[in-house]
């Protein structure tokens, strides 16, 4: 009797890194203006930093808080960047920019609502 084969999916191609690789810079890019929008709303005084990690380092220095949050995100990038031969990279690069994404678009908004 010959056991079923498991479902191994198909490597991601080359195309597919090239994806990945904008969708990861985006990514980066998306965390610097989430820090930047942070930081300005905190600035005016008309917004307080919700994660507890983060306003601790906000309350220590603005350096402390930017190299923690860009280290943290950067890292993750860089791990998604090693996994790039699985689909699943892509896919969990490409929800976290839109996370990102999403974010970054409320904060603009709420900012230029002000």
């Amino acid at each position: 009797m010959k056991l079923p084969r498991r479902y191994i999916p198909p490597p991601l191609g080359e195309a597919g890194q090239r994806v990945l690789l904008l969708v990861l810079v985006e990514l980066c890019l998306l965390n610097i203006a989430d820090f930047a929008l942070t930081r300005y709303a905190m600035w005016l005084g008309f917004a307080t930093e919700s994660n507890g990690i983060m306003d601790f380092l906000f309350r220590q220095s603005d350096v402390a808080a930017a190299v923690f949050k860009f280290s943290m995100v950067t890292g993750g990038a860089v791990a998604l960047w090693f996994l790039r031969r699985y689909r699943a990279a892509l896919l969990a690069g490409a929800l976290l920019a839109g996370v990102f994404a999403a974010v970054v678009v409320y904060q603009a908004l709420w900012i230029l609502s002000l």
